[in-house]
């Protein structure tokens, strides 16, 4: 695959922007919280909640249980259940290079509620990797549940402990309109604008998790200070045991995180 195109044309970075961690699910995001905890110990890191609510599009309940999980989010780290006086608060006291970071953050809705300049810092991974890893994940999570509590369990993760993995995959595609290419939700990606256009504009650093150690390289240059991912993923460099009909099926249901996944890993 041809290299990244040249920077375009007129697009500039803000320096006064603020830096915030996007976490893509079953992406590194562990290790790269751990990471910049250590990397930003003399500056402040402001924690945002989730902010995507996929399963809440199902089924009303599941809004109700992740509302619930954010004002308890909201409280254990700000004191507050308002999500307006914590966006507030970080647009009053965060300064230029000050991190925000806490749960699966997508860049759109954290840059209408903060409303001050952002900056990306993320890791992916090859998708199909990352939603086979995914699957095991949930199904494990699920069935160490005790029975009565599986019923406050996700969408997700009532489908992946109730389902084998091509039963899954077939939820994932009815449901693509919710579930399809979460890398593009989460960054806030279209598949329409230039990447390298939405990078220039939108990303401080981002990297594959399978070239972690060039992401950790380039943000520690960036940062002008000491960065690593102090958590092995041993499963990050391994090809997952899908069959070709299984990757057929992944790559129509995260088309946009595919394209956007091979640029990224292009260009690092």
């Amino acid at each position: 695959m041809a290299g990244p195109p040249h920077p375009a044309a007129g697009v500039r970075p803000d320096p006064g922007a603020l830096l915030l961690c996007i976490r893509v699910p079953k992406c590194g995001s562990v290790s790269l919280v751990a990471g910049l905890e250590q990397a930003f110990a003399s500056k402040r890191i402001f924690y945002f909640p989730n902010t995507l609510d996929l399963d809440g599009r199902v089924s009303h309940l599941q809004r109700l249980r992740f509302c619930r999980a954010r004002l308890q989010n909201l409280y254990r780290h700000h004191g507050s259940f308002s999500m307006r006086a914590v966006c507030e608060r970080i647009r009053r006291q965060a300064t230029p290079g000050d991190l925000i970071m806490g749960g699966h953050v997508d860049f759109h809705t954290a840059q209408a509620r903060i409303a001050r300049p952002l900056k990306i810092i993320t890791l992916l991974r090859e998708p199909v990797a990352r939603a086979y890893s995914e699957y095991h994940y949930m199904r494990q999570s699920f069935l160490r549940k005790r029975r009565l509590n599986r019923f406050d369990a996700s969408v997700l993760h009532k489908a992946a402990g109730r389902c084998d993995f091509d039963s899954y995959l077939d939820f994932l595609s009815a449901h693509r309109e919710i579930y399809g290419d979460i890398a593009c939700r989460y960054l806030g990606w279209d598949g329409t604008e230039d990447i390298e256009r939405f990078s220039t504009r939108d990303v401080f650093h981002w990297g594959a998790l399978e070239q972690s150690g060039s992401f950790a390289r380039g943000l520690a240059e960036k940062l002008g200070r000491s960065f690593s991912l102090p958590h092995a993923n041993r499963v990050a460099v391994e090809r997952s045991p899908v069959t070709p009909a299984q990757r057929e099926k992944l790559e129509r249901i995260y088309a946009q995180d595919m394209i956007l996944y091979e640029w990224v890993r292009a260009s690092g």
